[in-house]
């Protein structure tokens, strides 16, 4: 059966993130949800094994029976399996067709594998578990309020966490998913080697150069992720790329990058989330559902918050949602708009039609939608006293991509000749927009940035992460601040396993699969501050609720960068001591 493949977050997904070494995240992974009469066709119930295959390739997953979509309409949750059958294809934009993959289904008495499995066929190595960190030494209860969140793009700044013996024991205010940060138990507390498929320890200094040695001896290395760690961390990792001549590039080109380019070429109609908490009688989520990717959003910021000129919370609003499939935000929503998958483009041409006065020129359904809803809805944004929306990924990773994110600040500026209007990306990291604001204050470009010819060049599809390891361009690759092993097509992971691969990261990820070395580190917001940018560009900073003992991704970086300008230094006098021939610091070289 030939179906159109989508996929995207899940609550459950979601709450696994900092347990991805565990069977629970890949059941959840391994989930297709499909419409029940697609299933009669294919003899197929719940719990049963069916067959997703692409171009890319061809994965098993677990059935999931779904009346939110329409027949026909696969949707899989993000992670290992969903990227196995995933294209490196970015159609010159940096992102993946995460939204819009075209493949088959079929019955199969196989079982989904875990995702270590499927890494280990990408050219991975598994990561034995770790045990949990036993924290920085005891002492009593302690309480810490105004807790900021580094989870997701909210930055929720109102939580109440409790630390007890060095650990957190509890978190109130948070949602489901930034509590299992803070929880979470996968911590490294040492860095690790990968020597022919066997895990070993090593200390910070010798891992510390072997990194430095890495991104110096390659000839075009790539340093991916970012959106994870501070700000400050950022500028460290940039002036890095810049000293060896790599490629620095953050999780904004596979998801809002198209965003930021329809922002380039049509202007940023935006505000603060608190303008939008205190005015918005309209609020409309076009292409996202922030109930599963962004749980507090509503409850802070707008449908449920009462604002200053909102006293009544969603009894003063209006709730738009926009989507392929009938989400957990649009069965709340006052208004449930069903569109045809890659119809955006079509139906914010309609609307800017109507508001200009020519709906009589449109078909009887634009991407299926009835001519009178969408009438309907324009007259509702051009009523509001203030209107704000909300686009998603579901914009910027299916046909159109920034072009969808163009035509609809076109929409915004057209709805501004008569009320007051503003259009904000939901951007997903907790500090994913830091890093295109500290990318752009310090290059001038907002992501996949090449430090080559020594001065910054960017070009999205050509500077860009996925292409780049789609093609086998780079020869070594730093991640930080992000889990490309969970979240790039396999062409990418492929090509990892075969390079040199350092990563950063504070928790065990899928990406240490292909690592020759994981550095643990600090995490921003828990054990070590920093600065991170709210989806809104407001910059807020996070706090040290405990110590357990690493040194921050900063402090790592540093060291990092003075090893290589060291380096750097010695080479240029004829002096070539600094770099073991064979080993650094007892870790096998990687030729």
């Amino acid at each position: 059966m030939r179906v159109l493949i989508t996929s995207g977050r899940t609550i459950a997904q979601g709450k696994k993130l900092y347990y991805k070494d565990t069977p629970a995240y890949s059941d959840e992974t391994a989930r297709c949800f499909i419409h029940p009469f697609d299933l009669l066709e294919l003899g197929a119930e719940e719990g049963d094994s069916l067959s997703l295959s692409t171009a890319a390739g061809e994965e098993v997953f677990s059935v999931a029976p779904s009346e939110d979509l329409v027949p026909g309409t696969v949707f899989i949750p993000c992670g290992p399996h969903a990227n196995a059958i995933l294209h490196a294809q970015t159609h010159g934009t940096g992102a993946p067709d995460y939204k819009w993959l075209e493949g088959t289904v079929t019955r199969t008495d196989l079982p989904p594998r875990s995702g270590w499995d499927i890494l280990a066929g990408q050219g991975g190595a598994a990561c034995p578990p770790v045990p949990a960190p036993s924290g920085g030494g005891g002492g009593g209860t302690v309480t810490v309020r105004d807790v900021v969140c580094p989870l997701c793009g909210c930055l929720c700044d109102d939580l109440v966490v409790r630390v007890e013996g060095g650990a957190v024991t509890s978190v109130d205010n948070a949602c489901s998913l930034g509590s299992e940060k803070f929880l979470s138990r996968s911590r490294l507390m040492h860095p690790v080697s990968n020597d022919g498929g066997f895990w070993r320890a090593v200390d910070f200094e010798e891992a510390i150069r072997y990194a430095a040695e890495v991104l110096a001896d390659a000839e075009h290395p790539l340093l991916f992720g970012w959106s994870g760690t501070s700000a400050e961390a950022q500028c460290t990792g940039i002036h890095i790329a810049e000293a060896v001549g790599g490629v620095i590039d953050n999780c904004s080109s596979i998801c809002h990058g198209p965003s930021i380019l329809g922002i380039q070429e049509a202007g940023h109609p935006g505000c603060s989330l608190g303008v939008v908490k205190n005015r918005a009688d309209v609020v409309i989520y076009w292409g996202s559902n922030p109930i599963e990717s962004h749980p507090r959003h509503l409850s802070r910021y707008t449908t449920f918050a009462d604002g200053k000129y909102r006293e009544n919370g969603h009894h003063d609003r209006t709730l738009v949602v926009v989507d392929i499939r009938k989400t957990d935000t649009a069965r709340i929503a006052d208004e449930f708009i069903r569109i045809k998958p890659g119809g955006d483009y079509a139906a914010f041409s309609a609307l800017r039609a109507i508001l200009k006065g020519h709906a009589d020129i449109l078909p009887a359904g634009v991407a299926g939608i009835p001519r009178e809803r969408l009438i309907q809805l324009a007259d509702l944004c051009r009523n509001a006293q203030f209107g704000a929306l909300f686009t998603g990924i579901g914009l910027t990773q299916s046909p159109g991509r920034y072009k969808n994110v163009r035509n609809a600040i076109q929409l915004v500026d057209e709805l501004n000749r008569h009320t007051k209007f503003t259009l904000t990306p939901m951007r997903g990291h907790w500090n994913v927009n830091g890093t295109n604001q500290t990318f752009s204050y310090l290059t001038g470009y907002p992501y996949g940035v090449d430090f080559a010819r020594g001065t910054p060049y960017y070009n999205p599809g050509e500077t860009t992460a996925v292409d780049l390891l789609g093609r086998g361009e780079v020869d070594a690759c730093l991640i930080i601040g992000a889990d490309p092993g969970a979240h790039l097509p396999r062409r990418c992971n492929e090509h990892l396993a075969t390079i040199p691969t350092i990563v950063i990261d504070p928790f065990v990820s899928l990406s240490t699969s292909f690592a020759n070395l994981h550095i643990p580190v600090a995490c921003v917001g828990i054990d070590c501050e920093g600065t991170g940018y709210r989806m809104d560009s407001i910059p807020i900073r996070l706090r040290k609720i405990l110590d357990l003992g690493l040194p921050t991704d900063e402090e790592v970086l540093s060291q990092i960068l003075r090893l290589v300008r060291e380096g750097a230094r010695s080479r240029a006098t004829g002096r070539t001591e600094l770099w073991s021939p064979v080993k650094v610091g007892g870790i096998p070289r990687v030729s």
